[in-house]
C-alpha cells in the first residue's frame, strides 16, 4: 500500500501565537527610551528645560498611543486604548498650563490645570471598564475589587483626605480640589483590581498597563501626602515616577499581546484561593484603622478592633481550608468524568474534548494531525476462554504500556469494550502509522490488534474524521486482522 507521507515537526503548536509585524519589535525600544527620559528629568535642575522636557515627553507619550491605534490591526478593545491616550492628552495640556503658571510665578490653586489633570482619572476608568469587559466570565471580580476599594478607602480617608478637612485656611474650593485626587485614585483601584482579578492568561500588554496605572497612584500619593508634609518638589522622583507610567502605557499598547483576546484558562478555586488573602487584609485594614487612630480616652473601640482581627482570622483560616478542600474534590471529580475507570484512559468525554481542540489547534497553524482506531482481535474468544477478570487485567496492561510508549502530547481513549482511539498531534498519517505499529507490537498475552489511521483534511469535522478512521478499521480487519490501514483521502467538491 503506497501511501505519501508527510514528516511531523515534532514541534509542539504555540496556540497563542501572532503573526509577526514591524510594530512588534519596537515596543521594548518606547519603553526603554521613555524610562530614559524619566531618568533625565529626575536627573536634571528643575527649570524651564526640565518643565519643557516633561510636557514633550507627555505628549510623545500621548502621541505613540494614538499612532498604535490608529496603525496597529487587531488592537484588542481599541476604544480602551484610545481614551489612555486621551487621557496622556488631558495630562499634557494640564503639564503645560501648570508649567506656564510657575514660569509666571503664579501659583494659583485651583487652577486651569486642575481641571485638566481631574479629567484623565474618568478617561483611565472608561478604559479599564472597556479592556476588562467580558460576557463569558467575571468570577466575582468586580465584587472582590469593591471590597479592597471600600476597605483602602477607609485607610485613604484617614490618612489623605482627613487631614485636609482639618487644615486651616483652606476655602471650599481648595478643600475639593485637593481631596479629589485621592478620591478619585480610590475609585480608580478598584477598576485596576478587576482587571487583575480577570486577567487569567498572563497578556503582557495587560501587565504592562497595570503597572503603569499602580505607578500612577503611586506617584499620586506621594504627591499628597508631600503636598500635606510639605517635602514635595517639583522636578523630583515623584514627578518622574508619572513618566515612568506613561512610558508603561506606551510599551503596553505597542506590545504583541495587545491583540490578544483574554480568556478563562485557570481554575475559578485556585483563583479564589489567591484572592482569599488580599481580601482578608483589604478586611483588617478597617479595624485596624480604627485601631491606630482612635484617642487614648476610647480603650473599648481598641479592644473591639483587635477582635474584629482575631476573628476574622480565625474565619480566614476556617475559610482557606474549605476551598483547599473544594478544590481537591472538583478536581477528582473532573478526572472521574474524563477518565475510564478500568484502564485509566480517557473515555469518550476526553475524545471529544480533545479532538476539539487539536483540531482548532491544526486548522490555526496548518501542522497535521493524525487518528487511530484500535481495536483488539478476538476479544470476546479470549473472554470466554480465559474469563472476563483476565479480559480486564488484558485491557488494564494494555493502557498502560501504551500511555508509556505515547507522547506527552498524545490522546488515548478507550471508547468501547475492546476499542481505543489515538490523537496524536503534529503528526502526518504515515508517521501515524508507524506509532500505531509500536503500540500494536505491545499488545500483551500474544494478543493481536487492528487498527486504522487518517490525517484530518481541511474544514472537515469532528465526526467526519473519526468515520474515516473507523472504516479503515474495518478494511483492516476485513483484510483478516492483526494489520493497520491508513483511510483514503476523501476530496469534497468545491463549491462555486
Amino acid at each position: 500500500m503506497n501511501q505519501q507521507q508527510h514528516v511531523a515537526s515534532g514541534q509542539p503548536a504555540e496556540s497563542r501565537r501572532l503573526p509577526v509585524s514591524v510594530g512588534d519589535h519596537v515596543w521594548w525600544l518606547l519603553l526603554g527610551g521613555g524610562l530614559l527620559l524619566a531618568l533625565v528629568y529626575v536627573l536634571l535642575p528643575y527649570g524651564e528645560f526640565a518643565s519643557a522636557l516633561y510636557v514633550a515627553v507627555s505628549f510623545m507619550a500621548a502621541l505613540a498611543i494614538a499612532v498604535a491605534v490608529l496603525w496597529r490591526r487587531q488592537l484588542y478593545r481599541p476604544v480602551a486604548w484610545a481614551l489612555i491616550a486621551g487621557a496622556l492628552g488631558m495630562a499634557t495640556v494640564g503639564h503645560a498650563v501648570w508649567y506656564w503658571l510657575d514660569w509666571q510665578g503664579r501659583e494659583p490653586f485651583p487652577s486651569l490645570a486642575d481641571a485638566y489633570y481631574l479629567a484623565v482619572y474618568p478617561l483611565f476608568m472608561a478604559a479599564l471598564w472597556v479592556l476588562g469587559r467580558h460576557r463569558d466570565y467575571d468570577d466575582g471580580a468586580l465584587s472582590d475589587a469593591m471590597i479592597v476599594g471600600v476597605s483602602a478607602g477607609v485607610l485613604g480617608w484617614a490618612v489623605l483626605i482627613a487631614p485636609y478637612w482639618d487644615a486651616p485656611g483652606l476655602g471650599m474650593g481648595q478643600l475639593i480640589v485637593s481631596t479629589a485626587y485621592p478620591v478619585a485614585d480610590l475609585i480608580l483601584l478598584p477598576m485596576i483590581l478587576r482587571l487583575v482579578f480577570l486577567q487569567r492568561t498572563g497578556i503582557k500588554a495587560h501587565l504592562f498597563l497595570l503597572l503603569g496605572m499602580l505607578a500612577y497612584l503611586v506617584a499620586d500619593l506621594f504627591y499628597a501626602h508631600g503636598n500635606l508634609t510639605g517635602w514635595y518638589a517639583p522636578g523630583g522622583g515623584t514627578d518622574g515616577l508619572w513618566l515612568v507610567a506613561y512610558a508603561l502605557f506606551v510599551a503596553a499598547v505597542w506590545h504583541p499581546s495587545a491583540r490578544i483576546k483574554p480568556r478563562s484558562m485557570v481554575s475559578s478555586f485556585e483563583l479564589s484561593s489567591r484572592r482569599l488573602y488580599l481580601l482578608g487584609m483589604a478586611s483588617i485594614a478597617v479595624p485596624a484603622v480604627i485601631l491606630f487612630t482612635a484617642g487614648t480616652d476610647v480603650e473599648i473601640v481598641r479592644i473591639a478592633a483587635l477582635a474584629s482581627i482575631f476573628l476574622f482570622l480565625l474565619i480566614m483560616q476556617r475559610m482557606a481550608g474549605l476551598i483547599r478542600q473544594t478544590r481537591e474534590q472538583a478536581e477528582a471529580l473532573e478526572r472521574l468524568s474524563n477518565t475510564d475507570p478500568l484502564t485509566g484512559a480517557g473515555n469518550r468525554r476526553f475524545l471529544d474534548i480533545a479532538l476539539e481542540r487539536e483540531m482548532a489547534s491544526a486548522e490555526r497553524t496548518g501542522k497535521p494531525l493524525s487518528v487511530a482506531f484500535v481495536d483488539l482481535d478476538h476479544f470476546k474468544r479470549f473472554n470466554d476462554t480465559h474469563g472476563h477478570g483476565a479480559g480486564d487485567r488484558l485491557l488494564e496492561e494494555l493502557a498502560s504500556v501504551w500511555r508509556d510508549t505515547l507522547r506527552p502530547a498524545d490522546t488515548l481513549a478507550r471508547i468501547g469494550g475492546e476499542e481505543f482511539v489515538v490523537v496524536m498531534p503534529n503528526t502526518a498519517v504515515g508517521n501515524g502509522q508507524i506509532a500505531v505499529e509500536r503500540l500494536r507490537a505491545l499488545v500483551p498475552y500474544g494478543q493481536t490488534c487492528s487498527a486504522g489511521i487518517a490525517e484530518v483534511q481541511p474544514g472537515e469535522q469532528a465526526d467526519e474524521f473519526l468515520e474515516r478512521a473507523d472504516q479503515a478499521l474495518y478494511q483492516a480487519k476485513g483484510q483478516g486482522r492483526n494489520r493497520s490501514v491508513i483511510a483514503e483521502r476523501v476530496l469534497k467538491p468545491v463549491s462555486e
